[in-house]
């Protein structure tokens, strides 16, 4: 995977994030006619002040037999928006303006449908896909974390922590991420 794809494949068309986060973003974000200045927002947590990107898993059971999928999104430790007259006291930014002055950063993971399962599943996939297109599916969980990482190591640069957290008890907690 390059640096192409992995931003392809963690995307939020909504809003304009950078191709690379760094473990600064937003920080520099200052909107001077409301007097506010972005702050860390993830200095709340005592036992680990690094800035943090969390794969968020979820999944759907569907009606039909086996139909489970999973879906992951990555959240990042977005800002705050202090007044500079009133340190301490926070609030937001408008996110469709200053996308990186929000408390949270959104990625959602997807991936390229193959040939083999748009022929296996034309039921499912219909006239409408094909072979490339993009789903935010995926059949395991094991799947999804793999690309999370690999989008990871591209994507953030600096000092960062990645943690899982899912229904899944077994897959949650800090991933260690080898270059």
């Amino acid at each position: 995977m390059n640096l192409e794809q992995a931003i392809k494949q963690s995307d939020n068309p909504r809003y304009d994030y950078p191709d690379i986060f760094k473990d600064d973003c937003g920080l520099d974000i200052v909107i001077a006619d409301k007097k506010l200045h972005a702050v860390k927002s993830w200095t709340y947590r005592n036992a680990n002040r690094k800035r943090r990107a969390t794969l968020n898993i979820t999944s759907f059971v569907g009606v039909s037999f086996n139909a489970i999928h999973y879906y992951g999104r990555i959240e990042i430790d977005g800002v705050e928006m202090e007044y500079n007259e009133k340190l301490g006291i926070t609030t937001s930014a408008n996110e469709d303006q200053y996308p990186l002055g929000a408390y949270k950063y959104r990625l959602e993971l997807t991936r390229p449908l193959t040939k083999k399962e748009l022929n296996d599943d034309p039921e499912r996939w219909g006239d409408y896909y094909y072979e490339g297109d993009l789903t935010n599916c995926f059949e395991t969980i094991e799947n999804l974390i793999s690309l999370a990482k690999e989008v990871f190591k591209l994507r953030f640069t600096g000092d960062w922590d990645f943690y899982v957290e899912s229904p899944f008890g077994r897959f949650n907690g800090k991933l260690e991420i080898n270059n």
